[in-house]
C-alpha cells in the first residue's frame, strides 16, 4: 500500500467559510468543493501546517501573515484501494476578502449554514 499525504484548511471571514469549487479530477468524477489544500511535497511530509500554509497561497494568494488561529482540528484517516490516505484538516480565520485566480479551481466564500448543500467529498462532510 502506499501513503497518500494531503492537507486542508478551511479559512473563516465572519460568517462565511473559504471554499473551492473543483472540477473534475482522478479522485473524483464530478466537480465538487472541499477547503484549500493539497499533497504534501517530500520536504513538508513532517511539517503538515507548512505544505497547508503553502497550498493557501498558492491557491487564494493569503500569506501566512494575514492568517490567525491556523490549527489542526482533525486527521483524517482512510483506506481507498491501494491508499492510506492521510489528511490534515485546519482551520483558520482571516481578514483578508480580495483572492487571486486559481488554476485548481473557483474560490468563493460560502456561508457557514449552506455548506451542508454543496457537493462534498464523504470524509470532507463527516
Amino acid at each position: 500500500m502506499e501513503l497518500r499525504q494531503m492537507a486542508t484548511a478551511f479559512l473563516f471571514r465572519d460568517q462565511k467559510v473559504l471554499m473551492i469549487k473543483k472540477s473534475k479530477s482522478k479522485l473524483n468524477s464530478s466537480e465538487f468543493w472541499s477547503g484549500l489544500g493539497g499533497h504534501l511535497e517530500p520536504q513538508e511530509i513532517n511539517s503538515p501546517k507548512i505544505a497547508c500554509i503553502r497550498e493557501i497561497f498558492e491557491e487564494s494568494g493569503i500569506k501566512e501573515s494575514e492568517i490567525s488561529d491556523l490549527r489542526m482540528r482533525y486527521l483524517l484517516i482512510r483506506i481507498k484501494d491501494s491508499e492510506i490516505r492521510q489528511q490534515y484538516v485546519y482551520f483558520g480565520r482571516t481578514m483578508k476578502s480580495e483572492l487571486i485566480m486559481s488554476d485548481e479551481g473557483e474560490l468563493s466564500w460560502v456561508d457557514q449554514s449552506e455548506i451542508v448543500n454543496l457537493n462534498l467529498s464523504m470524509v470532507i462532510r463527516k
